[in-house]
């Protein structure tokens, strides 16, 4: 069996890393979670322009969202801060964060007095924080505990030929070797929907693969034609890509060929190991914020026009359709599976690349996106009349 080390978590998760984040509950709090990243540049900052004037739905969203991207695996503490009049209640945050198990600290900027004062007591629990997390240990763990995120983005006609369909043989590896994996992006299964319900392990699988697909396509047609709304984006059709339905053939091929156990929502932790979907929006960071909630260690990211994006949360593995984009943005790339339209690479020789890599990944091997600092982050925007897309 195939083992890696990880660092064990009381709620009997397993971190393949063991950050610090500095998380901030509302865009005013941003400035504070900088400075904090300054002084102490061990930490993880997260910044975004999220928090405040939100309605119920979008505001019970982000609290859940933002407590449990502290509860991911890979965090070993994080310091929230707050400004104090913000309609997501910091304290809600804290809870539920503390919930998943981890350490877990609120520092409130009108609480304090100013930034400064804020910026002095969030830096300190930040350094004690890294302290206490240079004392955990790796122990082996199985390839059982591994949930890894599918991603893709800046597509092109070569990603549906090579880079998707090596992942998904990669995919199905891992859920062989009891690993869970998650697809997301419902907007890219339009067209594609009844070739994924196929898949579902049950009925009520299958069901929820059409209505989660359905409501996607409901509230997008309510936006209407005449915004000029489109999932396939400029850079897709530039790629060589034509229509929503080509797009979403490719985009499908990442989950492999084994059971759909699960549809889940947004940042919901799975309740099965296997092949999972999560309900998350075709905006890469917003999907990536949404599987890291929901507990993925990692992500497999294809691309086929290049794409230099991660996570302050997980690593992401960038895997590319073809070897002129791989040669052009080698620095923000790890995997090539252009060979395969070359034709001097299988499918299962990429996939035993992407496994090889996955597990070297998990023992402590940074990822371009990692080396490169790239901590992107944002919220699917969902309101109380259906998501912003």
């Amino acid at each position: 069996m195939r083992t890696y080390l990880g660092y064990c978590r009381s709620d009997g998760s397993v971190g393949i890393r063991n950050h610090v984040l500095v998380l901030p509950t509302v865009v005013c709090a941003n400035a504070v979670v900088e400075e904090v990243a300054r002084r102490v540049p061990q930490a993880a900052p997260i910044t975004h322009p999220y928090g405040c004037t939100l309605d119920p739905v979008a505001n019970e969203e982000m609290t859940s969202i933002l407590a449990a991207t502290a509860g991911n695996p890979n965090v070993f503490g994080t310091v929230i801060v707050a400004l104090g009049c913000e309609t997501v209640v910091a304290e809600k945050v804290r809870q539920r964060a503390v919930a998943h198990g981890r350490r877990v600290e609120l520092v409130v900027i009108q609480d304090e007095g100013d930034t400064e004062a804020a910026a002095d007591k969030a830096s300190a629990i930040a350094r004690r924080m890294v302290e206490m997390s240079a004392d955990e240990r790796r122990v082996e763990c199985g390839p059982e505990s591994l949930v890894v995120g599918l991603e893709c983005g800046a597509s092109d006609a070569f990603s549906g030929l090579s880079a998707n369909p090596a992942v998904g043989r990669a995919s199905d590896q891992l859920v062989d070797m009891g690993a869970t994996v998650i697809l997301s992006e419902i907007t890219e299964f339009m067209g594609a929907e009844q070739i994924a319900a196929a898949q579902a392990a049950d009925e009520k699988v299958r069901r929820d693969v059409l209505d989660v697909v359905a409501r996607t396509e409901r509230e997008l047609a309510a936006i209407g034609p005449g915004y000029g709304f489109s999932d396939i984006t400029p850079g897709n059709m530039e790629g060589g890509l034509t229509t929503i339905e080509e797009k979403s053939l490719g985009c499908i091929r990442k989950g492999g060929s084994r059971p759909i156990m699960q549809v889940v929502g947004y940042g919901e932790r799975p309740g099965r190991h296997g092949l999972i979907i999560m309900d998350t929006p075709g905006q890469d960071i917003e999907s990536l914020t949404g599987m890291m909630a929901g507990g993925a260690q990692m992500a497999l990211f294809t691309t086929g026009r290049g794409t230099p994006t991660g996570s302050p949360a997980a690593p992401v593995i960038k895997v590319v359709s073809n070897t002129p984009t791989f040669e052009k943005m080698r620095k923000n790339l790890d995997i090539n599976a252009g060979g395969i339209v070359d034709g001097t690479r299988s499918l299962d020789a990429v996939a035993g690349d992407i496994v090889d890599f996955i597990f070297e990944v998990a023992g402590g091997r940074l990822t371009a996106s990692e080396a490169h600092g790239h901590r992107e982050f944002g919220l699917r925007r969902r309101g109380a009349t259906g998501c912003i897309y």
